[in-house]
């Protein structure tokens, strides 16, 4: 069996490499970077003309992403483009079956570019034969962009005497996170049941708020001042444009809503319960 998995070496597709390695471990997997470095690595770039340096696929895995967009690389480029061009590509490569990892929220319709490509990408995918959708919640992966912020909110407010000012809309959204090795898991049973035209949501055991995560990387020292959106939306929209290391439009609007679903299709797929993701937020954020 061969395996490529596209942005192979990245924080999710380092994972799926790793786990499928282990629970296939005769077949050839390719880890597809632009470096072509690390385990299972093999030099790829996803823009290139030529996909046939592939060679025949058995499995098309796409774990490319970003979460925000620079000059060069959009999230119509890098969601929406390689889709299409898997899409375009794929029967030169033999018809793998086509895993791909998209993101819990993922809408056409969205306000957010970010879970609107994602959408885009995934009605793309509908259209096909053979394929599996992935929707995860926050991948727990170390450094993860989430755990960035929490850090970035912690230094604000070390610098603030404790203080933190922050939307109050953010302190009450819900997430689920789901550990990376449960994405690589249900990667590797969509193979192992050869699964077709199926979107998994991917959501781990708890659920979390913002303030959950603060109270964590403080020791419940940092006093939260909440301001309510009606007042601070409009200011902070406009300081983050100024700004945008702090976040992006996307990340603001992401960070404000609900990101939670059940997981009842994945726990039938996995065979079992989706793992604790407790401990790992103790060793990011303690």
């Amino acid at each position: 069996m061969r395996i490529a998995i596209l942005g192979g070496t990245g924080q999710i597709g380092v994972v799926i490499s790793r786990e499928m390695q282990l629970k296939f471990p005769e077949a050839e997997i390719l880890a597809c970077s632009r470096s072509g470095k690390g385990v299972n690595g093999f030099q790829f770039n996803v823009y290139q003309k030529d996909w046939t340096v592939l060679g025949k696929l058995d499995v098309l895995v796409n774990a490319v992403g970003i979460i925000e967009e620079t000059r060069e690389n959009t999230f119509q480029k890098i969601h929406v483009g390689i889709v299409n061009k898997m899409v375009d590509e794929r029967e030169s490569l033999g018809n793998p079956k086509i895993i791909h990892v998209s993101v819990l929220g993922s809408n056409k319709d969205s306000p957010s570019k970010y879970a609107a490509t994602k959408g885009i990408a995934d009605n793309i995918l509908k259209t096909q034969e053979n394929w599996v959708i992935i929707r995860p919640s926050f991948v727990c992966t170390p450094g993860t962009t989430i755990v960035q912020k929490v850090k970035m909110l912690h230094k604000i407010s070390k610098i603030s005497f404790g203080l933190l000012p922050i939307p109050t809309h953010f302190l009450t959204a819900k997430f689920q996170p789901v550990m990376g090795e449960d994405v690589a898991h249900i990667c590797i049973e969509s193979i192992r049941q050869n699964l077709a035209k199926k979107v998994i949501y991917a959501t781990g055991p708890e659920l979390y708020t913002l303030e959950d995560w603060l109270r964590t990387i403080g020791n419940g020292k940092i006093r939260l001042v909440k301001i309510p959106k009606w007042l601070i939306d409009r200011p902070l929209r406009l300081l983050i444009k100024a700004i945008p290391q702090i976040m992006n439009t996307d990340q603001y609007l992401l960070l404000g809503e609900d990101n939670t679903h059940d997981n009842v299709e994945m726990i039938n797929v996995l065979g079992r319960l989706p793992l604790d993701t407790k401990q790992f937020w103790e060793d990011e954020l303690v």
